[in-house]
């Protein structure tokens, strides 16, 4: 099962991610791309994204705190094809990457996380990637 986060920030603040290194938060969205293979699937990923996390174990885990989820973008099956769907994020009009190495310590991508000032268009990414493609409002 692979997904997408579409986040809201309104802050500018400086924040630490892990060992990563920091990030600058800008006023946008944010898009992270990940996969829900592992142990209670995807309810359990989705219902750990969607709280905040009092320890945090991911990259994205540290973002959450200063941003908002706006949607969810999903596509249920096995195939691990978040790296895909990141380079089709990353090529997109608009995006750019905030932090590299967020959310792809484990991969090849330049990262799982971009930035777009105005809010990306899900018509547009489902087009990219495939009419299989469903959405949770938050």
């Amino acid at each position: 099962m692979r997904y997408v986060l579409v986040l809201s920030s309104r802050s500018t603040d400086l924040i630490q991610i892990g060992r990563l290194g920091s990030l600058q938060l800008q006023s946008g969205f944010y898009i992270y791309v990940g996969s829900a293979l592992g142990p209670g699937g995807v309810r359990a990923r989705l219902a750990h994204h969607l709280k905040p996390s009092r320890r945090p174990h991911w990259h994205i885990d540290y973002l959450r705190a200063h941003t908002r989820v706006e949607e969810i973008w999903y596509w249920l099956d096995g195939q691990r094809l978040e790296h895909v769907w990141a380079e089709h994020i990353r090529l997109s009009e608009g995006a750019s990457v905030p932090l590299v190495g967020f959310g792809s310590t484990d991969c090849g991508c330049e990262s799982h996380l971009f930035f777009f000032q105005q809010r990306p268009s899900r018509e547009r990414f489902r087009q990219m990637l495939g009419t299989g493609i469903k959405t949770v409002s938050c």
